[in-house]
């Protein structure tokens, strides 16, 4: 990669910090880094392939040192990663999920509506569960064998929230997410004032 290439990406780093989120329909990223110089440019070239997660609300963005994966939820940001640890191994250091959030007065980030389903016998301990995450409900249905609610939660309370759902119900309790909106971070939630 040049070095006019390198200084005008530092250039839109530092632009950036004083203007508003890109893509702000992706609120969770993770970073793609790489030590050799080879792979490193190889990286840059990754913003020009043509993947199928890029339907599933994922895109990659070349920064001056690494290759940052955005996406609209945490699946979709796990296929655009799994698909970059497969074409190169052990070449590149994959850093955990994180949550983008909106920088300025004041700081904002980013809720998801929840929407969880499941087996009667599981309600209880998915509505608690939602609780502990600063959950705040907005529907619920319950029936003899089956419920389903819906909430709204700040994403950093939801990560990797699929996963221990899987774990702890054996696939038993189904949820997707989507993004809601922005809020500012407080302690109570997006509705306490």
């Amino acid at each position: 990669m040049t070095t006019r290439v390198v200084a005008r990406l530092g250039a839109r780093s530092e632009f950036r910090r004083n203007a508003p989120m890109l893509h702000p329909e992706c609120p969770i990223e993770q970073t793609v880094r790489a030590r050799e110089t080879a792979v490193k440019a190889q990286l840059m070239q990754e913003i020009w392939r043509q993947y199928g997660y890029v339907d599933d609300g994922a895109l990659v963005v070349a920064e001056p040192n690494c290759l940052r994966v955005l996406a609209r939820t945490e699946g979709g940001l796990g296929a655009a990663v799994d698909a970059l640890r497969r074409r190169y191994g052990g070449r590149v250091t994959v850093e955990p999920p994180s949550v983008r959030y909106v920088h300025g007065a004041p700081v904002l980030e980013p809720f998801m509506n929840v929407l969880a389903s499941g087996l009667s016998a599981h309600f209880e301990e998915v509505q608690k569960d939602l609780g502990r995450r600063r959950a705040l409900l907005t529907r619920v249905d319950r029936h003899p064998d089956h419920f389903v609610l819906e909430a709204e939660a700040p994403l950093g309370h939801l990560l990797g929230y699929r996963a221990h759902l899987d774990a702890r119900f054996d696939r038993a309790v189904d949820v997707t997410m989507w993004l809601s909106r922005y809020c500012p971070i407080t302690e109570e939630g997006p509705d306490a004032a």
